[in-house]
C-alpha cells in the first residue's frame, strides 16, 4: 500500500479540513468580538460629563480626564484660594455623581475611584 492513499488518508484529509475550518472559525469570532471591543471604545470615548455652576464651567470624559475648564474672570480675584478650591471641588463633585448616576444606570454598578 502506498503512504498517503486509501481510507486512513481521507480520513486524514476530513480532520485536517475540519481543523482548518474550526480555526478559521474561532479567528472569525475573535475578529468579530475585537471590531464590536473597538466600537465599544470608541463610543465610551465619547462620552462626556459636564457642569456649569455659573462661575466654574468643567467638562471631563468618561475616564475622567479633564477637557475644558472655565473659570469666570472674577473668579482668580474674587476668590480666595481656599474658596476657589471649594469652588472647584463641588465642580468636581457634580461631575463624579453625574458619572456615577450614568454608570448605576447603564450597568446596575457604583464606579471604583
Amino acid at each position: 500500500m502506498v503512504s498517503g492513499s486509501g481510507p486512513s488518508s481521507e480520513l486524514s484529509d476530513r480532520s485536517a479540513g475540519s481543523d482548518a475550518d474550526l480555526v478559521e472559525a474561532v479567528l472569525r469570532e475573535l475578529s468579530e468580538a475585537a471590531d464590536k471591543w473597538e466600537a465599544l471604545v470608541a463610543q465610551a470615548e465619547t462620552v462626556t460629563y459636564s457642569v456649569d455652576l455659573g462661575d466654574v464651567h468643567a467638562v471631563v470624559n468618561s475616564d475622567g480626564r479633564l477637557l475644558e475648564l472655565t473659570l469666570h474672570p472674577d473668579v482668580m480675584t474674587g476668590y480666595a484660594p481656599g474658596e476657589l478650591a471649594d469652588r472647584l471641588n463641588l465642580a468636581i463633585a457634580a461631575l463624579r455623581e453625574e458619572a456615577e448616576a450614568e454608570n448605576q444606570a447603564r450597568y446596575g454598578g457604583g464606579l471604583q475611584w
